[in-house]
């Protein structure tokens, strides 16, 4: 009888506990379902991060969303969010039976997404905001729910990467791609007997001496960064992945497929390609690719259909691939996402006190951020430049004779002015030898903002320039100094009369000349430079590019004479040597301060 009735207290008294358990797992619930939201809003959509391409700061969600959506290879991000909410809905039934189990190793992304957060918002600059995005998420994830969360929603929070418009990978993943498009394309037409050559990027008809057809006679195409099918690579990339994560389940087929996404894409643009080269064939250049106004290109609906090509080719190849690594299972793959939700008790909390404490933490952070956001220093106090500057202006200066040249100066033009920003200073002297060598010399000083240097190899496209490749040079100067210069290689086309075609060449080389003498060859290198110094040494430079164009002479197109580039590229070497301590100050005049007007002779 005591057994019994000893079994009947502990019975009778159990309700109570759960009664309690329960009270404790509702206020964690609302505790997170109202607190880790509003430190999020906060952080993202409300506190003024960036600048962006606007006059105030926004936040890093609000300044995304007004930059994405006006620029068209990137309005794929906007979907990103709701891909990954359906993500997660997916997991919901999973997800109900996980406990809370948080573990305390979640500060250190936690940690990675504040320190991003502070870096970005001090440099002013949205992709370390992006990274305090996916590190915090991540943080409060493990730091809160714990590891089988994080397991649960790897592939969602992975996913969300997509959302943030990674523009400078388009530099260094996509523009390398256009040329092997148009070399692959030439080598399919002359496969199928369409004599075919391409330069860099340029893909053209070959040239027949015998019979008197010149170079691009036939067609003349340019694998354009604008409509060349290659800036569809990270959208084709995301489909890639999300299609694996459905239809596949094997992890090394899901990476594969990931991967084949760039040749994918290169293999759509090889066809569009050729869909253009038959169209002008068939139909003449104005059907097929459209017609020249001024310097803008007007896109023919041909064009524009070929274009879907890409996305053609490539989304079959998926689906090709999908097929191939796991065939009619592809079908059984994706019911398994569609499975309904299994009721259960509820959500569990093994171990309250540590969740409360743990929930406090992943709150109090970002109030603490926003705190020391608040009293870091943003303020802009751009430095002084570091190149001479004319006395009775705010322009560079630059030498009217160095040596054997002699310069001529020329004013900035109207179309300068408006592609420029308010405050940039131009000086731009042509300098010409005894020998008959002309160069081009000129210096761009940024104004009194970020970021107002444009870069070269998107300005000279726009002028109807093909570049062929970028290749970094070292030089030394006459005063000791060793920098490295980036080296185009460039060509420009243009039809005078129908039939006749002339095309120019030459060699443009520039570098960046930050306020305390470093030089940068690459405008991302000088962008990051910018953040670097900005955030960590209290240097906010105003930047000067200094830019040196060789014109190459003229020749018959097929026939050019390589050593007549070499001894370009070997003239304009030694000017550089000499021109360059002429406008760039050395470290003593640095040092002293004296980055002052000089007075022209």
């Amino acid at each position: 009888m005591a057994t019994k009735s000893s079994s009947t207290r502990e019975l009778s008294a159990l309700p109570s506990g759960d009664n309690k358990a329960g009270l404790q797992t509702q206020t964690l619930r609302q505790l997170a379902l109202w607190g880790l939201p509003l430190v999020l809003l906060l952080l993202f959509l409300v506190w003024p991060y960036q600048q962006w391409d606007f006059s105030r700061r926004e936040s890093i969600l609000a300044g995304w969303a007004r930059w994405v959506s006006t620029k068209t290879d990137w309005q794929f991000c906007l979907l990103v969010p709701l891909l990954v909410g359906w993500l997660v809905w997916l997991r919901r039934d999973e997800l109900r039976k996980l406990p809370w189990q948080g573990d305390w190793l979640g500060l250190l992304p936690f940690g990675l997404g504040t320190f991003f957060f502070w870096l970005g918002y001090k440099a002013d600059t949205g992709y370390p905001g992006f990274l305090a995005v996916q590190f915090t998420l991540a943080g409060m994830i493990l730091l809160v729910a714990g590891r089988g969360w994080m397991r649960t929603l790897f592939f969602a929070w992975l996913f969300l990467f997509f959302t943030w418009p990674m523009q400078p990978l388009e530099d260094s993943l996509a523009s390398p791609l256009r040329p092997k498009t148009a070399a692959m394309a030439a080598t399919l037409l002359n496969l199928i007997g369409v004599p075919a050559v391409n330069e860099g990027s340029a893909l053209q008809s070959a040239q027949d001496a015998a019979s008197g057809i010149a170079l691009g006679s036939a067609f003349s195409l340019d694998v354009d960064a604008k409509c060349s099918g290659i800036n569809s690579l990270f959208a084709l990339m995301m489909i890639s992945a999300l299609l694996g994560y459905l239809a596949l389940k094997q992890p090394r087929s899901r990476l594969v497929l990931f991967v084949c996404a760039v040749p994918l894409a290169v293999a759509g643009n090889v066809v569009r390609l050729l869909l253009l080269v038959a169209g002008t064939l068939l139909f003449g250049s104005d059907f097929a690719v459209g017609r020249h106004i001024g310097d803008h290109q007007e896109m023919s609906p041909y064009h524009t259909f070929a274009g879907f090509a890409v996305f053609g080719v490539a989304l079959s190849g998926m689906f090709a691939l999908c097929w191939l690594f796991e065939g009619r299972e592809m079908k059984t793959n994706l019911k398994r996402h569609a499975r309904s939700p299994e009721v259960n008790g509820g959500l569990s909390i093994p171990l309250p006190r540590r969740t409360l404490a743990q929930l406090t933490t992943a709150i109090l952070i970002p109030l603490a951020l926003l705190g020391i956001c608040a009293g870091t220093d943003i303020s802009f106090h751009v430095a002084k430049p570091g190149v001479k500057l004319k006395t009775d202006s705010a322009q560079p200066y630059l030498p009217l004779s160095l040596g054997d040249y002699q310069g001529r100066e020329f004013e900035m033009t109207a179309q300068e002015k408006n592609l420029l920003d308010e405050g940039v200073k131009l000086a731009r002297d042509v300098y010409a030898s005894s020998t008959g060598r002309q160069i081009m010399t000129t210096v761009i000083l940024s104004g009194f903002v970020k970021r107002s240097l444009h870069r070269p190899e998107v300005c000279l496209p726009n002028q109807g320039w093909t570049v062929t490749d970028r290749t970094p040079i070292p030089l030394h100067l006459k005063d000791g100094r060793d920098i490295t210069v980036m080296m185009m290689r460039i060509f420009r086309d243009v039809e005078p009369q129908p039939g006749v075609r002339i095309r120019t060449r030459a060699v443009n080389f520039y570098w960046y000349i930050g306020s305390d003498g470093t030089t940068c060859a690459d405008h991302y290198e000088h962008i990051l430079r910018s953040y670097f110094d900005s955030t960590f040494r209290n240097i906010q430079h105003r930047w000067a590019m200094a830019s040196i164009y060789v014109p190459l002479p003229e020749q018959r197109v097929g026939q050019e004479d390589p050593f007549v580039e070499l001894s370009a590229v070997e003239d304009a070497r030694e000017f550089i040597a000499q021109m360059a301590p002429q406008f760039m100050l050395n470290r003593q005049e640095l040092l002293s301060g004296s980055n002052l007007p000089v007075s022209e002779p």
